[in-house]
């Protein structure tokens, strides 16, 4: 179906590009043939900034034809793994050696967003690598692997990544839903004007309503209110599948009053629209929305930061946003004096976003130390409730900083060691060992133990057991089960009696992805074993905490050489479960 309210324009641009098809066809016929040339042929795709220049040679004649030798011509790289990730963060380039494409073609569209900050990286790095894609072939009329990787770059939130490598990619894998997916991450960056710019260079070649809508919405931007208008109206006389919220939206941008709550179907670009709305806004407008969506909300200056906050913290424990720019945020929101200073002395337990940013104000400049530990206490026992203890940790880790360890805040200490420790720095933490509970010192060894770069050994983690044991005896198995996935014999000289725990229900992977981690693992092949071990190591979108299932996912890391992470897997999970 083709739109009036492009109609001018797709004929403008669709006679630009037929001149420009028969200009290159012209000059294609005019040009002698190629001949060989003995410039290398690179097999692998390379690593950016990585490719030395090669000048060129001057070219060689052609040899005669011997018939007694026949060539056969190398097969094209496949360029659907193109990465922008350099070195020392990137997988090998032969990760996917051995892993037929079906499976990762498969495998990958169960890859979402996680609240793991460890499983976050891991997923980043396997997506972004520069790498020899696996062999096979994409199917007939299903999106590609090119198309797959960029699609869950932006299911996980990673928008400069995803961009990346859709301008990495060639031209003969950017098929519409990259297109448009690459005008939806512009939308999510706040710039529109990128985005729009987008959708004018593409709106001659492809005829969905999405670009129409995607025109208008532009339209609307520019502030060009009687085009956005004309454009709806058309849509409606073609009859094209309705859309109110959209009408609504672009209703709101030129003035009309907003009847909404909330986005049904969020996307950036109608979040972009909403910020537009020159109209009231509904307090948490997106809800459940993707990582992306919510990071172009969180991020819009446009919007005011109480209403940003529902959103970039959600956005923050997925990843989609930085924890400096959570702080940043719950800086930004305003409090009278009389609330910052009555927000410690009457107990407030933070039960909104709001409260969060009261506390974080609280704890960033109140002039008291105890003041200021009380409040990192509240917001760091409401993380351990939300399950966000990790990001949250980062966002306070700046202030925990500030502390001095000291016989006034020794009650704060285990805490404060705790959120050292989550922000990676284990150096800060050990300062407070002198002053903790002396009850709870082998327990935070053993988390130090994890946390430092130095060799792992088995009397921290045994020294801390039988305490843990008689406190939880499931968080005890969770300390063995992941220190012999690092492979360190923990627990083997401990008394088992105290370990045994009656049989629970919990929520486990299929048996197919844990035996092919499983096997992945043992033949080395490093991209499908943190491929698989990324699905393995999840319950939902949080960080699994069955001590089964994590030893197998650290211990397949550590087969492959990522013992790094994997360390940093195991402590993520000790911290997660209150260890």
């Amino acid at each position: 179906m083709r739109s009036p309210t492009r109609s001018c324009q797709n004929d403008r641009w669709r006679g630009v590009a037929l001149g420009a098809t028969a200009l290159a066809l012209l000059i294609g016929l005019a040009l002698p043939a190629i001949g060989q040339s003995n410039r290398p042929v690179r097999l692998l795709p390379p690593a950016p900034g990585t490719e030395p220049a090669v000048p060129d040679s001057p070219a060689t004649p052609t040899p005669p034809a011997d018939e007694a030798i026949s060539a056969t011509p190398l097969p094209p790289v496949d360029a659907a793994w193109v990465g922008t990730l350099g070195a020392p963060k990137a997988l090998p380039q032969t990760m996917w050696h051995g892993t037929p494409r079906a499976v990762v073609v498969a495998a990958l569209p169960a890859l979402g967003p996680t609240t793991s900050p460890v499983l976050q990286d891991l997923a980043r790095r396997l997506l972004l690598s520069n790498a020899l894609a696996p062999l096979g072939q994409d199917l007939p009329n299903q999106p590609g692997l090119a198309a797959l990787r960029v699609e869950r770059l932006a299911a996980i939130g990673e928008v400069e990544g995803a961009l990346a490598v859709i301008d990495a990619l060639p031209g003969t894998l950017h098929d519409e839903t990259v297109a448009r997916r690459r005008v939806e991450l512009a939308f999510a960056k706040n710039t529109p004007e990128d985005a729009c710019r987008m959708v004018q260079a593409s709106i001659a070649r492809y005829q969905s309503v999405w670009w129409d809508r995607a025109l208008i919405a532009c339209q609307a931007l520019a502030g060009d209110r009687e085009k956005a208008a004309l454009g709806i109206s058309l849509l409606h006389e073609q009859k094209a599948p309705a859309d109110p919220t959209f009408d609504a939206l672009i209703a709101a941008a030129g003035g009309r009053a907003l009847k909404l709550d909330k986005l049904p179907q969020p996307t950036p670009l109608l979040a972009t629209l909403l910020a537009a709305a020159k109209a009231a806004q509904p307090r948490d407008p997106l809800g459940e929305a993707d990582p992306t969506t919510l990071r172009a909300w969180a991020t819009n200056e446009g919007v005011p930061a109480i209403q940003r906050l529902g959103a970039a913290e959600r956005a923050a424990a997925l990843g989609a946003i930085a924890p400096d720019a959570l702080a940043d945020l719950y800086a930004k929101v305003s409090f009278t004096p009389d609330e910052l200073g009555q927000a410690i002395k009457q107990g407030k337990v933070p039960s909104s976003a709001r409260d969060r940013a009261l506390l974080y104000q609280v704890a960033r400049s109140d002039p008291a130390a105890g003041a200021r530990m009380a409040a990192l206490a509240a917001l760091l026992d409401d993380a351990k409730k939300r399950g966000v203890f990790i990001i949250t940790a980062r966002v306070l880790a700046p202030i925990v900083l500030e502390l001095l360890p000291g016989e006034e805040l020794a009650r704060f200490a285990p805490e404060a060691m705790r959120a050292l420790y989550a922000a990676g720095r284990p150096d800060a933490a050990a300062a407070w060992l002198a002053v903790a509970d002396p009850g709870a010192t082998a327990t935070l060894t053993a988390l130090g133990q994890l946390a430092s770069g130095a060799p792992l050994a088995v009397a921290p983690f045994d020294a801390a057991i039988p305490g843990l044991a008689e406190r939880d005896a499931r968080q005890a198995a969770l300390l063995v089960a992941l220190a012999n996935g690092l492979g360190v014999p923990a627990g083997a000289s401990a008394d088992w009696s105290g370990l045994i725990d009656k049989p629970h229900e919990g929520t486990w992977p299929s048996s197919t992805l844990w035996i092919d981690q499983r096997r992945a693992a043992a033949t080395k092949r490093v991209g499908e074993t943190v491929l698989m071990t990324l699905l393995l190591a999840r319950a939902g979108e949080r960080l699994s905490l069955e001590p089964v299932v994590l030893a197998d996912a650290v211990a397949g890391l550590v087969a492959v050489g990522l013992e790094s992470e994997a360390r940093a897997l195991a402590l993520e999970a000790a911290l997660t479960a209150g260890i």
